[in-house]
């Protein structure tokens, strides 16, 4: 219950300090982190697709491992499909 209490009066504050933003620019400025706050959120639980053993993938998950890989590859940690393909030829 006083968790619940500490973070009503957190977004009290919130709402108190938005109302006191005068600019055009620092209204759009919330709006943006408003709206990239929400799409976090709802990533973290739309389901994309699903695995074949039925599970979801959410896409959250799903791009956290995309930007993953990108990074490896702008690292150069990463094999081509040939390399591969003779890597399992051997196994």
């Amino acid at each position: 219950m006083e968790e619940n209490q500490g973070l009503q009066g957190r977004k009290l504050a919130l709402v108190e300090a938005i109302l006191s933003v005068d600019s055009q620019e620092e209204v759009q400025s919330l709006e943006r982190a408003v709206q990239e706050v929400r799409e976090a959120a709802r990533a973290k639980q739309l389901v994309i697709g699903y695995r074949p053993s039925g599970t979801p993938v959410l896409k959250q998950r799903f791009l956290d491992k995309l930007r993953h890989t990108l990074n490896d590859i702008q690292q150069d940690e990463y094999i081509s499909l040939q390399s591969f393909e003779q890597r399992a030829a051997d196994w």
